[in-house]
């Protein structure tokens, strides 16, 4: 026979390797009760996952007072069988034994009915809560309606992102790996910004300290609570969001159904990331070919003078932006500040100086669909990701005349004055 150290062993153990398999594997040695006691002790969370009263399905069964009397006495039986046949037949009742096991609880009765009617009630959750995930994922209309009662933070969820049998897939594995991320849309701002940095930090710390990769879902349990436009992260947990989905861009991207909902979420959040993040934000939104990066580049140029942070911006602007926001561009064009190069440009064996103009010169003309060697850019040269080669986007000491005559052909296209010999289709 095992002994109790063993049995809170293998209970342990199914967390780790599979409910069900350590289940079949106590039921198959008469232990399934101890496992259910175990399940009462160090799932308590798990109770109030979903509460079985609230269930309205109509094949609920019913039950007397009289007959619950009964079986909750004999949930604390003095034989194994007895107790089994209780509880068993409890759960084949389900929700309609959860009012008389919950009032034994509270009773603070008998500690051996109490802990056994933890565990069926604990139980019956699990068991109830499967069965609705079970509908649900069969993707029906009337499934999606029973879900607005069942799982907080559905309804809120689905207005914003909408309804697919891949979305309900993602929410299930959101409300499985961290449950508080749904539910704060239910609650209120400051409820909302704490979910999200705890959820953050608990990623976090499983990829820092335990080694363990994230999931999509990690990642869109930090992005749920920010569908409040006035939620904002900390900085440190900002840049968890890019590591978990730098990790998992490429297999989303291969996924049409998640890839529309998941980059939504995304893109809600960079619009407010912090502008110590910012370079970052846009690089790798830029990668992850977000739009909404050309949109955070615009916001950008009015957050900042920093030069690194701008020159990203421009290029993040001549990626996703349009020929209308060139004039407001046009002030950046005298800025003689030199731009942040990493490795030298030489043409002619003179280097290619970029100045902050330059970056604004290359925007413009991208906007325009003027090549950049028209205006004298001779080694300037276009990037499918990030608009523009920064290093190469400038001139060299002896085409400063050049440069001039750029800045006044960009300025007359800004404003309205002449057009460009290669307008944009």
């Amino acid at each position: 026979m095992m002994n109790r150290v063993e049995y809170v062993s293998l209970f342990i153990q199914s967390q780790t390797i599979g409910f069900g398999f350590v289940r079949h594997c106590l039921l198959a040695t008469g232990l399934a009760g101890l496992m259910g006691l175990g399940a009462a002790v160090f799932a308590d969370d798990r109770v109030n996952q979903v509460d079985p009263t609230t269930v309205d399905e109509p094949s609920v069964k019913e039950v007397s007072p009289e007959r619950a009397a009964e079986l909750i006495e004999s949930l604390a039986a003095a034989t194994f069988a007895e107790r089994e046949r209780a509880m068993g037949e409890v759960l084949s009742i389900g929700a309609a034994m959860a009012p008389y096991l919950k009032a034994a609880i509270e009773s603070n009765g008998d500690p051996e009915l109490t802990l056994r009617a933890k565990m069926t009630l604990s139980q019956m959750t699990l068991d109830d809560f499967e069965s609705r995930v079970e509908i649900f994922l069969t993707g029906s209309a009337e499934s999606s309606e029973k879900a607005r009662q069942w799982f907080e933070g559905w309804a809120e969820f689905e207005a914003v992102i909408g309804d697919s049998n891949a979305i309900r897939e993602l929410f299930v594995e959101v409300m499985r790996a961290h449950p508080d991320s749904p539910k704060s849309l239910t609650t209120n701002t400051a409820d909302r910004m704490t979910v999200a940095e705890r959820v953050a930090s608990s990623v976090q710390l499983s990829m820092l300290e335990r080694r363990i990769p994230p999931s999509l879902a990690d990642g869109v349990a930090i992005l749920i609570p920010m569908i409040d436009p006035d939620v904002r992260l900390g900085g440190a947990n900002e840049l968890t969001i890019l590591s978990i989905f730098n990790r998992q861009y490429g297999q989303l991207q291969r996924d049409p159904q998640k890839w529309q909902p998941v980059t939504r979420l995304l893109e809600m959040w960079i619009l407010r990331s912090r502008i110590e993040n910012r370079i970052d934000v846009l690089w790798y939104s830029m990668q992850w070919e977000l739009p909404a990066s050309g949109q955070l580049g615009m916001q950008t140029l009015e957050e900042t003078t920093d030069v690194e942070t701008l020159q990203t911006a421009f290029q993040a602007i001549s990626r996703f932006r349009g020929r209308k926001d060139a004039p407001k561009l046009a002030r950046w064009l005298t800025d003689e500040r030199p731009a942040m190069t990493r490795m030298p440009v030489v043409l002619d064996q003179k280097p290619v100086n970029v100045k902050v103009g330059d970056m604004a010169l290359a925007t413009i003309a991208i906007l325009y669909n003027v090549p950049l060697k028209d205006l004298g850019m001779r080694s300037g040269e276009l990037h499918p990701k990030v608009g523009f080669l920064v290093d190469n986007a400038g001139y060299t000491a002896d085409q400063a005349q050049e440069r001039a005559e750029a800045i006044a052909k960009a300025i007359s296209w800004c404003e309205g004055k002449s057009a460009p010999s290669r307008p944009r289709s």
